[in-house]
């Protein structure tokens, strides 16, 4: 397999997963996540582990959608490297909620992937804000 065509396996994993979230499908997530894996959320301080905390999110972070105006996501395309049937891609969200209840920001990701099976399956995934600059030293 080429590296080329890892990158374009490993990035449509990565579209499908944000197709699923706008269309209010966690199945649609949850398909390409392995059983085991684990998730920092941008909006949750806490490490998301096992099935039952995900299927917890899963409905949380539906509600928390729903609550909001529309959503537009934007996804740059993703710097992806693997090593045999192990993978990391890493790329930028913007995210936009209209109103009621507007939010907005610009999310870096990262995701470690495992091929099981033939098929990319995410096994840890990481967002974390982009920081807009350093803060203030206090004299």
């Amino acid at each position: 397999m080429t590296e080329e065509s890892i990158k374009k396996e490993v990035s449509a994993v990565i579209k499908d997963i944000f197709r699923s979230f706008e269309e209010h499908r966690p199945d649609g997530i949850e398909a390409h996540m392995h059983p085991d894996v684990t998730v920092w959320d941008v909006f949750t301080p806490q490490l998301i582990r096992g099935t039952a905390e995900r299927e917890a999110f899963h409905r949380a972070d539906q509600a928390q959608m729903q609550a909001r105006g529309k959503l537009t996501l934007k996804i740059e395309d993703p710097v992806v490297d693997a090593w045999g049937d192990s993978a990391i891609a890493r790329y930028y969200l913007e995210f936009d909620y209209e109103p009621p209840n507007p939010a907005n920001g610009r999310v870096r990701i990262t995701n470690v992937c495992r091929k099981v099976g033939g098929r990319w399956l995410i096994v840890h995934h990481h967002e974390g804000l982009v920081p807009t600059g350093i803060p203030p030293i206090a004299d």
